[in-house]
């Protein structure tokens, strides 16, 4: 059974009105991008200064501007930070901005997440 002409119409006009924003939604993310990494360099300097981790690699969806939404998160996995200084340091690193930040001790992730982390960015 085909659909009416108007139904048709209007399918193709929410389609083209979709296709535009896109181009306007891509601009956002790639600006909040920028602003997401300096957030995530600013986080993994205080991991390493203030709470002894010694590498920190940022994965997940923050890679590529296609694959981000407002609310991404910032992925951060971490080597060395003392478990018990975890949550402290979880709470320290989401201070003073408006992102979250998930942070993952790389020793302890399992392997799906261990093979994301493989193709992050060491900060």
């Amino acid at each position: 059974m085909a659909l009416p002409l108007a139904t048709q119409q209007d399918i193709i006009q929410r389609v083209r009105q979709a296709r535009s924003q896109r181009a306007k939604f891509l601009a956002a993310m790639g600006e909040r991008q920028v602003q997401g990494w300096a957030i995530a360099r600013q986080a993994a300097q205080q991991l390493k200064t203030e709470f002894g981790a010694h590498r920190v690699v940022l994965f997940g969806s923050w890679l590529n501007v296609e694959q981000m939404h407002w609310y991404s998160d910032l992925d951060l996995a971490v080597w060395g930070l003392p478990r018990a200084s975890l949550y402290r340091a979880g709470a320290k690193i989401e201070r003073g901005h408006d992102f979250m930040i998930d942070l993952i001790e790389a020793e302890w992730a399992k392997p799906h997440i261990q093979r994301a982390i493989a193709l992050g960015i060491a900060l």
